[in-house]
């Protein structure tokens, strides 16, 4: 009879599997059963998208939904990285403040296209490096995300009011135009979504993104599988990094402007659209797929309250209640699970 003894041992005589193939089959195993969570948002997604075109007749036309994506790219985009940081039971607070800063960089420097060109990488670079000083903070020196990611969003805040001190500029119209524009009778904006869907999928498939799960899933047993934890956390920063950048980039296309306070109200929501679309806080567990669902959800439902003539801040407080029971849901599905496996050893 075979018995499991660990990570850092053999199951037995006749299992000679090595300990890295074993954390690959509890991570498999693990992020399967948070398939059901993703499918979740996009029903809920697609509840409120309904509701939002019987308050909005033509909310389901072409150029319609292209306004829908625009308006959610840059929070998919911020989401995209967010959720690589969770997937290694971290946080990051400060892509708020990187891009808040790409923006007032964006609206001060972007002057033709060479310029926007050349600027638009600085950008990018920018977010990259601020990843990196996060991932080495977390990583090599152990200290906690939310406190590293809450002091550099801080400073990324501040060098954005110095870059620009009140919401203004401006960019060349070519470039703010192209979120609005279409391609083969298809909005550009859902173009991009879908690019950055493709690009995740690609990304899932390769050795950091499994170092990413494992760390995340197991951070001992990846140790001892042989997986690096300081270069992969590191990598997961400078991802978040960089999608902070490119949202920023998004983000001004959107508005055609800066403004260095744009980026703290995302914060919680790209967390949200994290959570929302099935990935768990505790790492391990997470799909962008999903978390284009979460972001879909929270524009959504910011819409439809608009639409039905609410206050404000009723967006606010339903995206805080929606987050809550994301978690909720997340925490009472895993423990179901759990109940579910003992009963069957």
């Amino acid at each position: 009879m075979t018995t499991s003894v660990g990570y850092g041992a053999q199951s037995g005589a006749g299992d000679r599997r090595p300990p890295v193939r074993q954390v690959a089959a509890d991570i498999w195993a693990r992020s399967r059963s948070a398939d059901v969570r993703p499918a979740a948002a996009w029903v809920l997604t697609l509840i409120l998208l309904f509701i939002y075109a019987g308050l909005q007749p033509g909310t389901l036309s072409t150029s319609s939904l292209g306004i829908l994506a625009a308006d959610t790219l840059a929070l998919a985009t911020l989401g995209l990285g967010q959720g690589v940081v969770i997937l290694t039971a971290g946080i990051d607070l400060s892509v708020g403040g990187v891009l808040a800063l790409g923006t007032t960089i964006a609206a001060t420097h972007f002057t033709g296209t060479g310029t926007t060109l050349l600027w638009s990488v600085v950008i990018l670079a920018i977010g990259t490096a601020a990843g990196l000083i996060n991932g080495v903070l977390v990583g090599r020196l152990r200290l906690q995300p939310f406190i590293v990611t809450l002091a550099t969003w801080s400073i990324f805040d501040g060098i954005a009011l110095y870059v620009l001190p009140t919401a203004g500029g401006q960019v060349p119209g070519g470039f703010s135009g192209w979120i609005n524009g279409s391609a083969a009778g298809i909005p550009n904006s859902i173009w991009a979504l879908i690019a950055l869907v493709a690009v995740w999928l690609w990304f899932r498939r390769t050795r950091a993104a499994r170092r990413i799960y494992a760390v995340g899933s197991d951070r001992e047993a990846a140790r001892i599988a042989g997986v690096r934890i300081v270069p992969t956390l590191v990598t997961a920063y400078a991802i978040s990094g960089l999608c902070a950048g490119g949202a920023a980039l998004f983000y001004t296309m959107l508005t055609a402007s800066g403004d260095p306070t744009s980026g703290d109200g995302l914060i919680l929501p790209s967390v949200a659209a994290v959570v929302i679309g099935g990935a768990s806080l505790f790492g391990g567990q997470g799909s962008f797929v999903g978390t284009v669902a979460g972001a879909l959800t929270l524009t959504l439902l910011g819409d439809v309250i608009f639409a039905v003539h609410l206050p404000s801040y009723w967006t606010v407080l339903a995206d805080g209640l929606l987050l809550i029971a994301a978690v909720l849901a997340g925490t009472g599905l895993q423990a179901l699970q759990a109940r579910r496996a003992g009963g069957g050893a």
